[in-house]
């Protein structure tokens, strides 16, 4: 019988986490998420917090340039391009182990792509709501005002964007990238995650 992966991919604010959680339940899987960042920064060497820092945000890992602004560029790009890669190469190899130990749902983290080029049949997800929905999900979350927090999530969607179409074949955000994209300001936490699992179990029955 075919395993049962699940990939969620998001928009920031959207509620992609707590949908996947809730397929995760719904199905009886582990959904992981914050514990695959600690398993990355273990393997990776680094610590929890940059790690954390550098999936959600982007962040340098406190990495400056000081003086000269132009001094010292391609040192520093070079040092991100090797902390970048540190952090995906122990990311890629903690997905594949989750994978290998059975079904689960897998939230963000370029999941989809690195399964499916490992020979997997994940059901690959994209979660996006309206706009208004969004800053109010991350201004409740993040103690912001609606637009700090819509500010938030266009910097944060640029980040993910940004590393996906790094690392894989396909865009951010796009069809070709998905076998499904529902909106979570139509269908809510609860009906999302009830047409998720109904479509991978159309999926192993084809």
């Amino acid at each position: 019988m075919e395993r049962t992966i699940i990939c969620i991919s998001r928009q920031y604010g959207s509620g992609g986490r707590e949908i996947g959680e809730a397929v995760a339940k719904k199905l009886g899987i582990p959904c992981y998420d914050k514990c695959l960042i600690q398993k990355a920064a273990q393997e990776a060497g680094l610590s929890e917090t940059a790690v954390a820092e550098y999936d959600e945000k982007g962040e340098d890992f406190g990495i400056a340039v000081s003086g000269n602004p132009f001094a010292d560029t391609a040192a520093l790009g070079e040092a991100f391009y090797s902390e970048e890669a540190r952090v995906f190469e122990a990311e890629r190899r903690a997905i594949l182990e989750l994978a290998e130990k059975g079904d689960c749902v897998i939230i963000g983290r370029c999941a989809s792509a690195i399964l499916r080029a490992a020979g997997y049949r994940p059901l690959s997800v994209f979660i996006y709501a309206d706009s208004a929905d969004r800053a109010k999900r991350i201004a409740a979350r993040n103690n912001l005002d609606e637009k700090r927090a819509l500010h938030k999530a266009q910097k944060v969607d640029r980040m993910r964007k940004h590393h996906f179409d790094f690392y894989a074949d396909t865009l951010w955000g796009e069809p070709e990238s998905y076998d499904l994209m529902l909106s979570s300001s139509e269908y809510g936490v609860s009906g999302a995650a009830s047409v998720i699992a109904s479509a991978k179990e159309e999926m192993q029955h084809e």
